[in-house]
């Protein structure tokens, strides 16, 4: 029996010119997946980074994928890497590029070296509202509510929708 990837969407993130590396990675990833539908793009503060680092752009894509998600996942840090990413400075650092599955269909648990859903979903407003938007009314695997319910039970004040990106980029 075949477990149904749908939906199945990225979370996206950059703190480095971001409008550069995301439209960058936007366009890799229309290349090289079918793309469904993308979030709108927010502005918000680095969590966790010293004070003064740049602001991050984040925004949900939602794919149609054929392969495994190991093939995702490699294919997510080719981009990154492609990007300049670098992974050898901590989690916790400014960055060209992050990609990372947030959700695939209603797996869950620990999938090689990532967990689905993923763990930021229910720390993080800057993943969770994004994710809401392309797939609200989907159940949170482990949680048991939607993840427009969960979005809806954060804090994103500190968060601001663009309706462009930066250097008038089509979000």
């Amino acid at each position: 029996m075949t477990t149904s990837l749908e939906p199945l969407v990225i979370g996206m993130g950059s703190n480095i010119d971001p409008a550069h590396h995301v439209s960058l990675a936007l366009d890799a990833l229309h290349q090289r997946a079918s793309v469904v539908d993308t979030s709108s793009v927010y502005r918000s503060p680095a969590v966790g980074l010293p004070v003064g680092s740049p602001d991050f752009l984040n925004l949900a894509v939602r794919l149609r994928w054929s392969g495994t998600l190991f093939e995702l996942k490699a294919l997510l840090e080719d981009i990154e890497n492609g990007q300049g990413r670098v992974r050898d400075s901590g989690s916790w650092v400014s960055r060209t590029l992050d990609l990372d599955i947030l959700v695939a269909g209603r797996l869950h648990g620990q999938v090689g070296s990532f967990s689905l859903p993923h763990p930021d979903i229910e720390r993080f407003a800057h993943v969770a509202v994004p994710l809401a938007e392309l797939v609200g009314e989907h159940i949170h695997s482990r949680l048991g509510v939607t993840y427009s319910d969960l979005a809806t039970s954060m804090d994103a004040s500190h968060m601001e929708r663009l309706e462009v990106l930066p250097r008038g980029t089509v979000a």
